[in-house]
């Protein structure tokens, strides 16, 4: 399994867990990025867990100042999960 959640991270799998990773950039010596990669976040038991870790790390990570302005922005975190997740085919 390999779902993108937004730009920024990514759901993997492997026999036994879900797996979140983040995206960054990598940078040669001199500071300057050659490409990108994923570094694993957490190990889940569940998708639902893993996009539940996700929402919580956004909501400490957050510039948000006001009420509102975290609440929109866990909106918008919720929505790509759920466009994120669209993407799954269910199995027949």
């Amino acid at each position: 399994m390999e779902i993108m959640i937004g730009k920024g991270y990514k759901l993997t799998s492997d026999t036994l867990n879900v797996i979140l990773n983040k995206r960054y950039d990598q940078k040669d010596k001199e500071g300057n990025i050659t490409g990108e990669a994923f570094k694993t976040i957490g190990y889940y038991s569940t998708i639902y867990s893993a996009c539940n870790a996700l929402i919580e790390r956004e909501i400490k990570d957050s510039d948000a100042i006001s009420l509102d302005g975290l609440k929109k922005h866990v909106e918008d975190v919720k929505e790509q999960i759920f466009e994120a997740l669209k993407s799954i085919k269910p199995i027949k």
